[in-house]
């Protein structure tokens, strides 16, 4: 089943999955260009405890892919071809105990801002592939205008019965490169 996931609606995993102690989930981000114009745009991660971002290698990017739990993708840096041009595979069970919710983003590295990137979205599976069944999805379609560089995709949140997806669809306007990556995770700090 496909559902698109309501901006700040809750979307329960272990409601959606249909793996019997689910845990494991692909999220999958994908973007077309105009006139073939690269653009590159990165995923990024934040693992808040206590509602913030309080560890360095708590903020997922091309440069720190890995934590517990949480991994990176490739960096694909031209959005060209069919399908998902970056994931983030979560186990969620293997998350540390102390992390309360993460936080999933989109940022402009170089090339172009979100306007120049038609189609954007997110698409979440239950599994650890791309070819895992398809349980939901955010579409941003055309909405950045000139100068948004960044975009607060959804936010996982650690309840007592699961992990809720809550669809955020916040656009930033950060800048571009390594400046606009640690402007998105010092959003998020103390």
């Amino acid at each position: 089943m496909l559902t698109i996931i309501e901006k700040n609606a809750p979307f329960e995993l272990s409601v959606m999955s249909k793996q019997a102690t689910p845990s494991k989930f692909y999220f999958g981000a994908g973007w077309d260009t105009r006139d073939g114009a690269a653009v590159d745009l990165d995923i990024v991660a934040v693992l808040k405890r206590d509602g913030k971002l309080t560890k360095g290698e708590d903020f997922i990017y091309f440069g720190n892919k890995v934590a517990n739990g949480v991994m990176l993708s490739e960096d694909n840096q031209t959005g060209e071809g069919d399908g998902d041009d970056e994931d983030i595979v979560m186990d969620l069970d293997s998350v540390d105990a102390d992390v309360d919710s993460i936080v999933v983003g989109l940022v402009a590295y170089s090339g172009a801002d979100l306007s120049d990137a038609p189609n954007t979205h997110f698409r979440v599976c239950d599994g650890q592939t791309e070819d895992s069944p398809q349980i939901g999805e955010v579409n941003f379609g055309d909405v950045a205008v000139k100068g948004d560089t960044a975009i607060v995709a959804f936010e996982l949140v650690r309840t007592a019965t699961g992990w809720v997806l809550e669809n955020k669809s916040e656009l930033l306007q950060l800048g571009q490169g390594s400046s606009a990556i640690q402007a998105f995770g010092a959003r998020f700090q103390a």
